[in-house]
């Protein structure tokens, strides 16, 4: 008995269409799956870059703080561009500068202590988002000779 020519296979067996359709579905999934961590990437992304965008006005902020009073415990807070932000600076050095030569004098003159290293800790937090910092910034304050 042989098939004619007329009677041939046509179309695809149950199988293949199974074979073809799990294949379809993986590649789906996949996809979709990748699509969603790209859009929760993204969006973690971009409540960093909100809540970090503003951060370079508040360090000069704490800076100019610093400067205008340096004590050995400052502490301040504020809100800039939406982001909250809360900060301590503990003085951990307090020192002159070196002794300078002065030739009326033929000796060194001695300067007060002016120089203040802070150990700063910085709190953000817009929203949900809250992040933590730890730096160091150096404030003084004029220079004026010991008598």
């Amino acid at each position: 008995m042989t098939i004619s020519k007329r009677h041939a296979q046509i179309g695809m067996t149950l199988v293949e269409v199974l074979i073809a359709s799990t294949i379809l579905f993986l590649v789906v999934a996949v996809v979709s799956e990748s699509y969603r961590g790209s859009l929760s990437a993204e969006l973690r992304a971009q409540r960093v870059v909100e809540l970090l965008t503003p951060v370079p006005l508040i360090v000069s902020k704490i800076r100019s703080d610093l400067r205008k009073t340096p004590d050995s415990l400052v502490e301040g807070q504020g809100i800039l561009a939406g982001v909250t932000f809360r900060y301590k600076a503990v003085s951990r050095r307090f020192d002159p500068p070196p002794p300078k030569f002065d030739p009326d004098l033929s000796d060194f003159v001695a300067y007060e202590p002016r120089f203040r290293l802070y150990q700063v800790n910085l709190s953000l937090s817009r929203g949900a988002s809250s992040r933590s910092f730890s730096y160091q910034e150096l404030a003084w304050t004029p220079l004026t000779p010991k008598p």
